[in-house]
This record gives structure tokens, C-alpha cells and sequence, in this order.
């Protein structure tokens, strides 16, 4: 049985989720609820629950700000509930953190539980908080955390030059000419990952960094080189989109 907390200012959805973690997650126990994150640091030193689910917008302290108050010492996995914008949705995405958008659905409430009490212990569970944060301050997606086989690959965005198919998985091609990094994420979850960054499909096996472009080749044949000097065909069904997207980056 793992052990929960609630917190959110609104009374109305505590109940809810907590009724909700009743009906369809009977692996949960909710052990307290709070309505502020002061009251929430109390109920979780006293009852060490192994997941919070956690409110972004509340009066005096941010759910962000509760994760300061156990520095070194965070021994469970959080999800955030929240009504925020796509963009941040997108940045816990690109965090690899638990998150539920209100109003809850069922079934990505008991998806969020299950790939959650899979991460409990993780000792990437700090830096990974660390990327969602860096990523809602700023005004785009800079750092990434891909999942691996047995771990997580962290990146800035900047290191990356080119992902490529491999099957089920996506070989991560860096900047520095190192061995590629693999990642069990298919090429289009690593590509839904960097939405809305500088990243193109330009190809059903790669998804490119515009910003590191070295030559486009408009010509039948068409080819990108990248910085590193590495040639990748461009697929006719999407010449002309990456046309656009250089067209429109480099204005």
C-alpha cells in the first residue's frame, strides 16, 4: 500500500481526488490532506508518505517551494496537479515528472500513479524536480530528460544535434562527436519531448536541432549537414516545412 498526501487550497479538489484515489487506485492510501503547503510539510514528516500530490498556485507559498524545505532529504515522488497552461504541461513532459491537469481524468490519474510508484527511490529524483523548475522559469524547454533503460539522460537542449530511429527506441547524437545516447522513448515521444523548441522532423528515422545547421540542399535530393559534418537525407513530405521553419528562423 503507498501512502499519499494532498495538498491544494481548494477544499472542493482534495475531496475529489481523494474520492478518485479511492474508486480507482485501491494501491493508494491517502494519509492527509492540507490546504497550504506549511500545513502539507507537517502531515508529510509526520506520516513519510512515498507520493504527494501536489497543487502549483497556492496563497503564500508555491508547490514549487515545498521542495526546498527538503533539501537532501526528499524520500518521495510527487505529482503536481494543475491547472496550468500547455506550455508548462509541456515542461513536466520534458522533466520526466508526474503530473495530472484539471479537471482530473481517470485514466491519466491512474497512469500518473502507476509510472510514479515505478520511480519511488529513483536517485534522479531531485535533478529531475530541478529540470521542471528550470524549465516553467524560462520561456522555452532548455534541458530534457530522456528515459534510458535502467536511468535517465539529462541534456540541455543545445547539446543535442539529431535524434535517429532505431526501432523502438532513439539514438541521441550530440554535439561533441561522443557515442550516441540511447533512449527507450520511440522518436516520436523524444519528438513531442522537444516541441516547440528548435526541432524538426525532417525525415520518418530523424528529428534535427535547426540551430545547428551547417548547409540545407534545396535540390531534388535534398540533405541537411550538420555542424558535426554528418549528411541526412530530408523525405520529400517534408522539404517543404523545413523551408518554412529555416525561412522562419533565421528572419
Amino acid at each position: 500500500m503507498l501512502k499519499a498526501v494532498i495538498i491544494d487550497d481548494e477544499a472542493q479538489s482534495r475531496m475529489l481526488l481523494n474520492q478518485m484515489l479511492e474508486a480507482y487506485c485501491p494501491e493508494v492510501n491517502v494519509v492527509g490532506m492540507a490546504k497550504d503547503v506549511l500545513s502539507g510539510i507537517k502531515i508529510i514528516q509526520n506520516h513519510h508518505p512515498q507520493i504527494v500530490f501536489l497543487d502549483i498556485e497556492m496563497p503564500n507559498y508555491s508547490g514549487f517551494q515545498l521542495i526546498h524545505f527538503f533539501e537532501g532529504n526528499l524520500d518521495f515522488e510527487i505529482i503536481f496537479v494543475t491547472a496550468y497552461h500547455q506550455y508548462a504541461i509541456q515542461a513536466f513532459k520534458a522533466s520526466a515528472i508526474g503530473y495530472l491537469l484539471k479537471p482530473i481524468d481517470i485514466d491519466e490519474l491512474i497512469s500518473a500513479v502507476k509510472k510514479t510508484s515505478k520511480l519511488l527511490q529513483s536517485p534522479t529524483q531531485h535533478a529531475r524536480l530541478e529540470t521542471v523548475r528550470q524549465n516553467i522559469d524560462g520561456d522555452q524547454i532548455n534541458r530534457v530528460v530522456f528515459p534510458g533503460a535502467n536511468s535517465f539522460i539529462f541534456l540541455n537542449t543545445t547539446e543535442i544535434s539529431y535524434l535517429e530511429s532505431d526501432g523502438r527506441n532513439t539514438m541521441i547524437h550530440l554535439m561533441d562527436h561522443s557515442e550516441p545516447l540511447r533512449s527507450t522513448a520511440s522518436l516520436k515521444d523524444c519528438e513531442d519531448l522537444l516541441k516547440n523548441n528548435t526541432f524538426i522532423r525532417i525525415h520518418r528515422s530523424f528529428v534535427i536541432n535547426l540551430i545547428h545547421i551547417q548547409k540545407f540542399s534545396r535540390g531534388r535530393d535534398s540533405f541537411v549537414q550538420m555542424d558535426n559534418g554528418t549528411k541526412i537525407d530530408v523525405g520529400r513530405s517534408y522539404k517543404e516545412t523545413l523551408s518554412e521553419a529555416i525561412d522562419l528562423f533565421t528572419r
